[in-house]
């Protein structure tokens, strides 16, 4: 009944709605205040040892909530991987609970022994925490457990008092709980859909629609990345004779050899390594080693790949591929786009020397 969702969420949106369990400070502050506050005058009036016993519960517990809040601020990395997530989401739900349970327990104390304002107290407390929960929560589990516990034990000491309008209060009350699973569910599912698609359309707007490649936009990024601590290489290439077979064979064939191309870059090359295209026919890759002759050995490679026949819907092509490369030491932070200006040296040497070749920058 606690668990919702039918399928995993994708790791880091799972990551974002538990990061923003910590983000409910302001609520969180205002309802141990009233928990702690309203026990103290509970407790005065009455002196009662269990009502002081349970001021210590409400003092310890909502000073957990709190520095747990204060922690994740400042410790919790960011971004966060899933199982360091989770980790935070364990540090949080913990004293939840056992803030919870406070709560039940002067209910509990409250209605055994008939004080009225300890009754108004409970029920205030109860329906201020399920609320916060329902709106702020967005782990479905957390929400229905902490909400159960609360109202659970206000319904079941209504209905212990025999009295017809408590009684009836009581199924209010379960008709409230049963709200907010209705509610919890909605606001949780609303919240994934809208952080996964979020996720999409970001995704989408580092991505070529044509070759499924990352684009010029997400290459920026990664060679801004890459430059600030080096221990890479740049390569950028260029089809040859691509203009030609587009004009023969249409901008069909065209998208369809460009497809093809793609395919096989991305198929040589390693976990780790980029592969994007620029526009047109240009693509470029970052390679997180500054292995010179590694990178020649690569990129020769890719030469000869993208240099076999093809065959583009139903005909046959050839294209060629030239290729400037430039590499960085690793430890030294460089300007990227210099580093491009070099590697774009290099291609166009490449270009001159007769195509269909790999020209290292330092050597063009």
């Amino acid at each position: 009944m606690f668990n919702k969702q039918s399928h995993p969420l994708p790791a880091a949106v799972e990551a974002e709605i538990i990061s923003r369990l910590f983000n409910a400070l302001p609520q969180i502050g205002f309802v141990t205040t009233c928990f702690v506050a309203g026990t103290i005058f509970i407790a005065w009036e009455t002196g009662d040892a269990w009502t002081w016993a349970i001021l210590g519960v409400a003092i310890a517990t909502s000073v957990a909530r709190i520095a747990g809040i204060l922690a994740y601020r400042r410790w919790a990395p960011k971004p966060m991987t899933l199982e360091q997530a989770r980790r935070w989401e364990r540090a949080y739900s913990l004293p939840a609970l056992a803030f919870t349970v406070g709560i039940a327990l002067l209910t509990v104390r409250v209605f055994a022994a008939g004080w009225t304002n300890g009754e108004i107290l409970a029920v205030g407390l109860t329906m201020a925490l399920t609320a916060g929960s329902c709106a702020r929560t967005l782990r479905y589990w957390l929400c229905a457990t902490l909400s159960t516990i609360a109202l659970t034990v206000l319904i079941v000491m209504l209905l212990l008092s025999a009295d017809p309008v408590r009684i009836g209060i009581a199924a209010l009350f379960a008709l409230y709980l049963f709200s907010i699973f209705e509610s919890s569910r909605h606001i949780v599912g609303q919240v994934e859909a809208l952080l996964i698609a979020e996720r999409e359309l970001e995704a989408a707007a580092r991505r070529d629609p044509l070759t499924g490649l990352a684009n010029r936009r997400a290459f920026d990024e990664a060679l801004a990345e890459a430059s600030a601590t080096g221990g890479f290489a740049l390569l950028l290439l260029d089809l040859d004779g691509f203009k030609a077979v587009n004009d023969r064979l249409g901008h069909a064939a065209g998208d369809e050899l460009l497809h093809q191309v793609a395919a096989r870059l991305s198929g040589m090359l390693r976990t780790g390594d980029m592969l994007a295209r620029l526009g047109g026919d240009e693509f470029a890759a970052i390679l997180p080693t500054a292995d010179t002759a590694a990178v020649k050995a690569i990129a020769d490679r890719a030469v000869a790949l993208v240099g076999l026949p093809y065959a583009v819907l139903g005909a046959p092509a050839i294209v060629g591929i030239s290729i400037g490369f430039e590499v960085v030491e690793i430890g030294h932070a460089v300007d990227g786009q210099q580093v491009k200006e070099a590697a774009d040296r290099a291609l166009y040497s490449a270009k001159a020397a007769g195509k269909g070749q790999a020209v290292f920058a330092r050597a063009a």
